[in-house]
């Protein structure tokens, strides 16, 4: 008797993942998974289609995004999902909009505008009306209910648990109490016992380059190292979940001190002992050495039993300099001063002589 699946693809050019050479062949999908790759000839299905000419792989996964908002008006995460991306990772460098309160939601949009150029009209009206949460439970939820193109998972992003214990200001003022971080780790937890995957910072002190819509450090950029130990602990105890860690210690002039950095993730990963992702392993044609010696670092870590993983970038990145929203000078001073405000009062700077110098 023939098998009967719910999907036959024909003809394709087979991709698997496992590095093996390419070849073609059918493959049938039972009950949402790969039943079967070739011998489908006398197989029937509810559907069939013809892949000839096409390759056939699994998805993507793109492990860093800021679908955050653009998830509630384009349920294909556009450019990603146009890509074969097949499943997104949300929540990232501490940024996010849950836990929110009601009147912080414009605030919390306002914070994406400048580090990551997500318009503030956009997201007040393709996710501003759909803003139904207030907890993170209820902001997984709603992504729930939120139709999809490409699957979804998310972090834990440390910056709303700041906001919620301790309020936008304050949180730039001074360090939590032991009893405002217990608070943060209990909504932490909280939010990984209904699916959260683990938690997400990005911590480039005072002198940050990418920082809030008025020019101010995020606030994760502030955090302490012992503050990121406590959150890594979290994971340690429930031996659950992984974190994502955009970290950077500077020294004199708010230059980068790379090896205190790199010793950093090491000891988060010593305490959490569950996965780091390391960010970021990029190439570079005027250091022709700069992945290779991360890379060397990663295999020194995992011969030491630390769970490093190194996000790579390999893209060959052009950037358009508008004025606008662009925001990779935001360690500079003048930079900064010179690009707040709106319209009219930046055109106004830019004419000034002395700024301009």
């Amino acid at each position: 008797m023939a098998s009967h699946y719910d999907l036959i693809i024909k003809n394709g050019t087979i991709v698997d993942g496992t590095r093996a050479p390419r070849y073609q062949s059918d493959l049938a999908v039972k009950d949402g998974k790969i039943a079967k790759i070739g011998g489908l000839k006398t197989a029937t299905a509810d559907k069939v289609l013809d892949a000839n000419g096409m390759i056939v792989a699994p998805g993507f996964v793109d492990l860093h995004t800021h679908y955050d908002a653009q998830y509630f008006w384009d349920p294909y995460c556009t450019m990603s999902g146009w890509h074969g991306v097949t499943s997104v990772a949300i929540g990232n460098c501490g940024f996010g909009f849950a836990p929110c309160r009601v009147e912080d939601r414009d605030r919390a949009m306002q914070s994406m505008t400048r580090n990551e150029a997500i318009p503030l009209k956009t997201m007040q009206e393709g996710m501003g009306p759909k803003m139904d949460w207030v907890t993170f439970p209820e902001f997984l939820d709603t992504l729930d209910r939120t139709p999809k193109g490409v699957n979804c998972l998310t972090y834990v992003p440390l910056g709303p648990l700041y906001v919620w214990v301790m309020g936008w200001e304050e949180t730039k003022k001074r360090r939590p109490t032991k009893a405002e971080l217990d608070k943060m780790i209990d909504l932490l937890n909280e939010a990984m016992d209904h699916g959260a995957c683990g938690w997400s910072s990005q911590v480039l002190g005072a002198n940050s380059m990418q920082r809030d819509f008025d020019a101010t450090p995020m606030i994760t950029d502030l955090q302490t190292d012992e503050e990121l130990l406590t959150f890594g602990q979290v994971l340690a105890d429930r031996d659950e979940g992984f974190i994502e860690l955009t970290y950077e210690e500077t020294g004199e002039e708010g230059l980068p001190v790379k090896p205190k950095t790199l010793k950093f993730f090491e000891k988060i990963a010593a305490v959490a002992k569950r996965p780091i992702i390391y960010q970021t392993v990029m190439t570079s044609d005027a250091d022709p050495e700069l992945h290779r010696d991360k890379l060397k670092w990663l295999e020194e870590c995992h011969k030491k039993g630390l769970r490093m993983h190194g996000q790579g970038q390999t893209n060959n990145a052009l950037i358009e300099l508008t004025f606008e929203d662009f925001n990779g000078f935001d360690n500079t001073a003048g930079w900064r001063n010179i690009t707040v405000g709106n319209h009219e009062e930046r055109m106004a700077k830019m004419q000034d002589p002395e700024l301009r110098q």
